[in-house]
């Protein structure tokens, strides 16, 4: 566990490697960080979701969802986003601001290919995510490649936040390609 920062380019490249790590490791805090979108009524909306790419060099992240889900008419409706990271053992929080792009049909035809079948029933229940039922299991889950789709989040700022001995906060900006500056933890 670090003690502390003193190098915005230590920080940087510390965060991207944990977050990295999440598409891999499925033990890591990482692989499950919570999305944050706008509501249609104008609340933010917060769920958790399974990091499946990083990619540092083109600042994006990509997690897979249900095309008929209410975080896409969401993000049609504003795609603005927020993606939060919590690593607990290492005391380090990691907040991002986005815009998201929604991806589907044959753009995500070979992403679709490598999900293995008995995952492949989160993307076509019915009745669609959040439809009211009359009891807790009155749904199907066919596979449906037509309901599978791609949220790839492009990066704007990544603000993060580690209470080691003395707290230290950074804010990385892609308009400042990256550079970062220390902000009051």
């Amino acid at each position: 566990m670090r003690k502390e920062f003193d190098d915005l380019k230590e920080m940087h490249e510390y965060a991207w490697r944990l977050i990295v790590r999440g598409t891999v490791d499925k033990k890591s805090p990482a692989r499950h960080p919570t999305l944050g979108t706008i509501g249609i009524s104008g609340m933010p909306e917060l769920r958790t979701v399974v990091l499946r790419a990083a990619n540092q060099n083109e600042s994006y992240l990509e997690v897979h969802t249900d095309v008929a889900s209410k975080k896409i008419e969401q993000l049609k409706w504003n795609p603005n986003v927020g993606i939060h990271f919590w690593f607990p053992s290492k005391k380090l929080q990691i907040r991002i601001k986005a815009t998201s792009e929604i991806k589907i049909g044959n753009l995500v035809k070979k992403e679709w290919e490598k999900i293995p079948n008995i995952s492949r029933i989160s993307y076509g229940t019915l009745p669609t995510p959040g439809t009211k039922i009359q009891s807790s299991f009155a749904y199907e889950k066919p596979a449906n490649f037509e309901r599978f789709c791609i949220i790839k989040i492009n990066i704007n700022e990544i603000d993060v936040t580690h209470l080691g001995a003395r707290h230290t906060r950074a804010l990385f900006a892609k308009n400042t390609q990256w550079c970062g500056c220390w902000l009051a933890p």
